[in-house]
C-alpha cells in the first residue's frame, strides 16, 4: 500500500517550519556546531538559516527516517515523523522547545 505524496501545503509548511526552527535555535544561542556534533556530522558556521537547518540537520534525519533521498519524495506522514522526532530530541538535548509544524490554523506560531 503506497502512501499519498505530500501536498503543496505540506511542502510550503515544512519551509515555514525551517525558518521558525532557525530563529528558535539562534534566539536560544544554540550553535550549529554543537547540534551537528551531537548528530555526528560536520561543524559549520555559527548562525542558523532555514537552508542550513534543512541541509545539515533535517535532510540527514529525513533520509534516515523516511529512507528517501529527497524531501520532494515525502508522503503525507514523513514530515510529521521527522518533525516530532527532532522536536523531542532538541528538547531533550538542549532544553529548547521547537515550534509546532505549521498548519492552516497556526502558521507555526
Amino acid at each position: 500500500m503506497s502512501e499519498a505524496p505530500k501536498t503543496d501545503s505540506q511542502r510550503n509548511a515544512i519551509h515555514v517550519w525551517f525558518d521558525l526552527v532557525a530563529k528558535v535555535l539562534n534566539d536560544n544561542g544554540i550553535d550549529k556546531r554543537v547540534v551537528l556534533h551531537k548528530l555526528k556530522t560536520r561543524g559549520l558556521d555559527t548562525q542558523w538559516t532555514a537552508a542550513s537547518f534543512k541541509e545539515d540537520v533535517y535532510k540527514p534525519v529525513f533520509n534516515a527516517v523516511a529512507a528517501k533521498q529527497s524531501t520532494e519524495e515525502a508522503n503525507t506522514t514523513d514530515h510529521d515523523v521527522c518533525v516530532q522526532g527532532l522536536q523531542k530530541w532538541v528538547g531533550q538535548e538542549f532544553g529548547v522547545v521547537l515550534p509546532p509544524f505549521p498548519d492552516r490554523y497556526n502558521q507555526g506560531e
